[in-house]
Protein backbone atom coordinates (compact mmCIF):
# COMPACT_ATOMS: atom_id res chain seq x y z
CA UNK A 1 0.00 0.00 0.00
CA UNK A 2 2.88 2.44 1.08
CA UNK A 3 4.48 2.08 -2.07
CA UNK A 4 1.54 2.64 -4.05
CA UNK A 5 0.92 5.98 -2.57
CA UNK A 6 4.99 7.01 -3.23
CA UNK A 7 4.26 5.77 -6.67
CA UNK A 8 0.91 8.07 -7.25
CA UNK A 9 2.23 10.82 -5.28
CA UNK A 10 5.91 10.99 -8.05
CA UNK A 11 3.67 10.14 -10.86
CA UNK A 12 1.38 13.27 -9.66
CA UNK A 13 4.39 15.38 -9.11
CA UNK A 14 5.90 14.42 -12.42
CA UNK A 15 2.51 15.85 -13.90
CA UNK A 16 3.64 19.67 -13.27
CA UNK A 17 7.37 19.22 -14.25
CA UNK A 18 7.49 20.77 -17.74
CA UNK A 19 10.03 20.17 -20.31
CA UNK A 20 12.79 22.99 -21.69
CA UNK A 21 14.82 22.58 -24.00
CA UNK A 22 17.82 24.71 -25.02
CA UNK A 23 16.97 27.11 -27.97
CA UNK A 24 20.12 28.59 -28.06
CA UNK A 25 23.47 30.06 -26.65
CA UNK A 26 27.04 29.56 -26.35
CA UNK A 27 29.56 28.17 -23.67
CA UNK A 28 33.41 30.07 -23.78
CA UNK A 29 36.38 28.74 -22.01
CA UNK A 30 39.45 30.89 -21.61
CA UNK A 31 43.10 30.07 -20.32
CA UNK A 32 46.36 31.34 -21.15
CA UNK A 33 49.65 30.26 -22.76
CA UNK A 34 51.86 32.29 -19.92
CA UNK A 35 54.46 34.30 -22.03
CA UNK A 36 52.71 33.98 -25.43
CA UNK A 37 48.80 34.47 -26.03
CA UNK A 38 45.27 33.85 -25.03
CA UNK A 39 43.62 30.50 -26.14
CA UNK A 40 39.24 31.13 -25.94
CA UNK A 41 37.65 27.81 -27.42
CA UNK A 42 33.87 28.42 -27.99
CA UNK A 43 31.01 26.29 -28.65
CA UNK A 44 27.32 27.01 -29.39
CA UNK A 45 26.18 23.22 -29.69
CA UNK A 46 24.53 23.11 -26.61
CA UNK A 47 21.66 20.57 -25.99
CA UNK A 48 19.66 20.06 -22.61
CA UNK A 49 17.78 17.41 -21.26
CA UNK A 50 15.95 19.73 -18.06
CA UNK A 51 12.62 20.53 -17.16
CA UNK A 52 10.84 22.97 -14.44
CA UNK A 53 8.38 22.38 -12.23
CA UNK A 54 6.76 25.68 -10.74
CA UNK A 55 9.26 28.17 -10.72
CA UNK A 56 12.87 28.98 -11.65
CA UNK A 57 14.06 27.40 -8.73
CA UNK A 58 12.79 23.94 -9.96
CA UNK A 59 14.83 23.53 -12.96
CA UNK A 60 16.59 20.38 -13.44
CA UNK A 61 18.51 18.41 -15.60
CA UNK A 62 21.80 18.37 -17.81
CA UNK A 63 23.30 20.56 -20.12
CA UNK A 64 25.80 19.14 -22.04
CA UNK A 65 27.64 19.41 -24.96
CA UNK A 66 29.79 17.00 -27.42
CA UNK A 67 33.49 18.36 -26.67
CA UNK A 68 34.52 18.59 -30.23
CA UNK A 69 32.66 21.44 -30.74
CA UNK A 70 35.22 23.65 -29.02
CA UNK A 71 36.68 25.58 -31.38
CA UNK A 72 39.26 28.45 -31.40
CA UNK A 73 40.89 30.43 -33.42
CA UNK A 74 43.56 28.10 -34.15
CA UNK A 75 42.52 24.36 -35.58
CA UNK A 76 46.19 23.28 -34.81
CA UNK A 77 45.59 24.47 -31.05
CA UNK A 78 42.23 23.15 -31.17
CA UNK A 79 43.70 19.58 -32.13
CA UNK A 80 45.83 19.85 -28.84
CA UNK A 81 43.26 20.35 -27.25
CA UNK A 82 41.04 17.98 -28.30
CA UNK A 83 44.08 15.34 -27.76
CA UNK A 84 44.61 16.60 -23.76
CA UNK A 85 40.63 16.60 -23.51
CA UNK A 86 40.53 12.76 -24.76
CA UNK A 87 37.84 13.37 -26.53
CA UNK A 88 38.05 9.83 -28.36
CA UNK A 89 37.22 8.83 -25.10
CA UNK A 90 35.16 10.94 -23.43
CA UNK A 91 32.97 12.52 -26.28
CA UNK A 92 31.09 15.53 -23.83
CA UNK A 93 31.44 17.45 -21.61
CA UNK A 94 28.51 18.08 -18.83
CA UNK A 95 26.97 20.45 -16.29
CA UNK A 96 23.89 18.45 -14.48
CA UNK A 97 21.79 21.38 -12.21
CA UNK A 98 20.92 20.13 -8.87
CA UNK A 99 19.56 22.34 -7.15
CA UNK A 100 19.00 26.43 -7.73
CA UNK A 101 18.93 28.84 -4.58
CA UNK A 102 18.38 32.15 -4.75
CA UNK A 103 21.14 34.55 -2.98
CA UNK A 104 20.53 37.88 -2.63
CA UNK A 105 21.75 39.00 -5.85
CA UNK A 106 21.36 36.53 -8.51
CA UNK A 107 21.38 32.48 -8.52
CA UNK A 108 23.19 29.81 -7.09
CA UNK A 109 23.87 26.72 -9.33
CA UNK A 110 24.45 23.07 -7.45
CA UNK A 111 25.49 20.48 -9.96
CA UNK A 112 28.02 18.48 -10.90
CA UNK A 113 30.19 19.13 -13.94
CA UNK A 114 31.54 16.03 -15.85
CA UNK A 115 34.60 16.32 -17.90
CA UNK A 116 37.40 14.02 -18.66
CA UNK A 117 35.04 11.05 -17.25
CA UNK A 118 35.36 12.74 -13.83
CA UNK A 119 32.81 14.39 -12.23
CA UNK A 120 32.82 17.17 -9.62
CA UNK A 121 30.52 19.21 -7.28
CA UNK A 122 30.29 23.00 -8.23
CA UNK A 123 28.32 25.78 -7.07
CA UNK A 124 27.87 28.19 -9.93
CA UNK A 125 26.43 32.26 -9.88
CA UNK A 126 24.26 32.81 -12.36
CA UNK A 127 21.82 35.18 -13.70
CA UNK A 128 18.42 33.60 -14.16
CA UNK A 129 15.58 35.45 -15.58
CA UNK A 130 12.51 34.64 -17.45
CA UNK A 131 10.83 36.37 -20.53
CA UNK A 132 8.23 35.51 -23.50
CA UNK A 133 8.60 31.49 -22.00
CA UNK A 134 12.33 31.33 -22.96
CA UNK A 135 14.28 31.49 -19.52
CA UNK A 136 18.16 32.58 -19.66
CA UNK A 137 20.84 31.99 -18.16
CA UNK A 138 24.28 34.30 -17.73
CA UNK A 139 27.29 33.37 -15.42
CA UNK A 140 30.51 32.41 -15.33
CA UNK A 141 32.52 29.93 -13.46
CA UNK A 142 36.21 29.11 -13.06
CA UNK A 143 37.92 25.33 -12.38
CA UNK A 144 41.32 23.93 -12.50
CA UNK A 145 42.38 20.97 -15.45
CA UNK A 146 44.56 19.61 -12.67
CA UNK A 147 41.00 18.83 -10.86
CA UNK A 148 39.97 16.62 -13.91
CA UNK A 149 43.02 14.83 -13.97
CA UNK A 150 44.28 17.03 -16.87
CA UNK A 151 47.71 18.24 -16.74
CA UNK A 152 48.27 21.42 -18.56
CA UNK A 153 50.66 21.39 -21.40
CA UNK A 154 54.13 23.10 -21.47
CA UNK A 155 56.74 22.99 -24.45
CA UNK A 156 59.57 24.51 -23.75
CA UNK A 157 59.15 28.10 -22.28
CA UNK A 158 55.84 28.15 -22.51
CA UNK A 159 52.98 26.54 -20.25
CA UNK A 160 49.41 26.59 -20.82
CA UNK A 161 47.64 28.05 -17.55
CA UNK A 162 45.60 25.53 -15.15
CA UNK A 163 42.76 27.72 -14.54
CA UNK A 164 39.85 27.48 -17.07
CA UNK A 165 37.38 29.97 -16.79
CA UNK A 166 34.16 29.70 -18.64
CA UNK A 167 31.33 31.86 -19.69
CA UNK A 168 27.68 31.09 -20.74
CA UNK A 169 24.55 32.67 -21.98
CA UNK A 170 22.27 29.95 -22.63
CA UNK A 171 18.62 30.23 -23.65
CA UNK A 172 15.91 27.78 -22.58
CA UNK A 173 12.26 27.32 -24.35
CA UNK A 174 9.29 25.96 -22.43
Amino acid sequence: MFKKLILTLALCIGLYAENLSVSSGALMAHTEIFGDSQINPITRNLKGELSIENSLESIKGKIYFQTITLISDKKDRDEHMYKLLNVDKFESTSFEIKSIVKNEINYDINGVITLNGISKKITVKSDISEKNNQIYLDGKFSFNLTDFNLEPPSMLLLTVRNQIDITYKIYLKR
